[in-house]
């Protein structure tokens, strides 16, 4: 709306005094000289004292006001209100609220907040000068990825950047914002987060391999997440001869195979005969050997035969070794049976008994205690028609019972050992709308995950981040060495 001139308002307000002036003399008695001269005039003027007549009196000055609206580009009607009505919104200030908050030209200006833990995270945090605001945020993003209070200890060392508005004059203006921060701890390492927008998606805090942090709707049961069996069709790990616990079956026997049997020797070959002996070899009357007195007259017993050789006989083939008997083959076992497959509707979570169960999200317990093969068993309504169902506990937390109001993360028992179970976990399900769902796959309990070219981009701001603030404390180095 645009201001009216200084002339036009003095014309209305000079018009609307004398209009307040006839009236009050109109209904005041006339006690002195002065008030009965301005009743006399009022007399005297066209049309008598009625306010019809009065007001046409007074056309010609109004008819004069607009001329002096409409010459300095003021748009006005004939009637002097339209005229008031501006006066009105420039003394009340309705039409420059954007001017006069342009003047104080507000900016943004990040700063930084380090420190060493000393006692306890949020105490440290204050105790570095930074806003509430922001270290309530840091804390709630860290709760997703890290015991805030048992893994946050004195020692451990932070870096907390953040954006704030001022005002020309340094005045703190709006809500601060975390930008990014930085957490060094001796139980879990280096933990740092920092603040990115996806394409298309809304600006939060991510952890630096590009996963979601910030408080999820619902969060899984265990601390330590192990799991054993998942969520979908399974052979029942029960359904097989002899306990459930016992040992494997023992391996089929395997029947040893006989080793083959030498071949028989081969049979000996006959020798032919000597031959005879030369007949240069006879001494004295045909004799071989003779037959004199030193030989005790013996005589050759082949004296008067004729010299015949015989011929060898032939040497008969070798007999054929028999072939080897065929080896044993023990036969093969039998098929095993085909397993039984039933629906597992959650997932089992390894861990020791004894170990603390905590509550997926806020809601009320619905049922707390045996429940056929569930063992101990619990189930706890949240909001949007989601249930959770927790089997197998050895024990409940104390107070636990139908009708107790939990919070998300609140102890609600032991893992255990009971009902049909094979071990010692936690048997968990969600159920959404009537149906069960995967755990693993449910988006209240997923977190969000940068991928392609907005991990790209992410990685790239968290290197500019770093180097940054690595300048700023070399900077800062410098300055503290200077002399004073």
């Amino acid at each position: 709306m645009k201001r009216t001139s200084p002339t036009a308002a003095l014309a209305v307000a000079l018009l609307f005094a004398s209009l307040s002036v006839a009236a009050a003399a109109d209904d005041m008695p006339c006690h002195d000289a002065p008030l009965e001269a301005a009743h006399a005039a009022e007399e005297r003027m066209p049309g008598g004292h009625d306010d019809a007549s009065l007001l046409a009196s007074f056309q010609p000055l109004a008819a004069e006001i607009a001329s002096i609206s409409a010459a300095e580009g003021e748009r006005r009607s004939d009637f002097p209100f339209d005229g008031i009505r501006a006066a009105e919104d420039v003394v009340l200030g309705a039409d420059d609220e954007e001017a006069r908050f342009a003047a104080l030209q507000p900016f943004t200006r990040d700063s930084a907040a380090t420190g060493v833990v000393v006692e306890t995270l949020a105490g440290s945090l204050a105790e570095a000068g930074l806003p509430q605001t922001v270290a309530l945020e840091l804390r709630q993003a860290l709760a997703g990825a890290i015991d805030v209070e048992r893994e946050i200890g004195a020692g451990d060392r932070f870096y907390v950047r953040y954006r704030q508005p001022f005002t020309a004059e340094g005045v703190r203006i709006g809500t601060p914002q975390l930008l990014w921060a930085e957490l060094r701890t001796t139980v879990r390492g280096t933990l740092a987060l920092h603040r990115f927008r996806p394409q298309g998606g809304t600006e939060r805090l991510w952890s630096t391999n590009g996963e979601a942090l910030g408080g999820l709707p619902m969060r899984l049961p265990l601390d330590i997440i192990n799991v054993s069996s998942g969520f979908g069709m399974r052979p029942d790990p029960l359904d097989k001869p002899g306990p459930a616990m016992g040992p494997l079956a023992e391996p089929a026997p395997v029947v040893a195979t006989p080793a083959p049997e030498p071949p028989p020797p081969a049979p000996k070959t006959r020798q032919p005969p000597l031959p005879p002996p030369s007949s240069w070899l006879m001494m004295g009357n045909g004799s071989a050997f003779g037959t004199g007195p030193g030989l005790g007259g013996l005589r050759d017993p082949f004296e008067g035969r004729p010299h015949v050789r015989r011929r060898a006989e032939p040497t008969p083939p070798p007999e054929a070794a028999p072939p080897p008997e065929p080896l044993a083959v023990a036969p093969p076992p039998p098929p095993p049976a085909t397993p039984r497959l039933f629906m597992h509707d959650g997932l089992d979570l390894v861990a020791v008994t004894g170990t603390s169960i905590y509550a997926a999200a806020d809601g009320i317990v619905t049922g707390a205690g045996p429940n056929g093969g569930y063992g101990n068993w619990m189930q706890i309504d949240h909001a949007g028609k989601v249930t959770t169902v927790y089997g197998h506990l050895s024990a409940f937390a104390p107070g636990i019972e139908a009708g107790t109001r939990v919070s998300q993360g609140e102890f609600i028992g032991f893992v255990g050992n009971t009902g049909r179970s094979t071990g010692a976990h936690l048997h968990f399900e969600i159920v959404a709308n009537g149906r069960t769902v995967n755990p693993l796959a449910f988006p209240a309990i997923k977190r969000a995950q940068l991928a392609g070219a907005d991990l790209e981009r992410f990685k790239k701001q968290v290197k500019r981040s770093l180097e940054e603030r690595d300048r700023e404390v070399k900077v800062n180095a410098e300055i503290a060495g200077m002399p004073n």
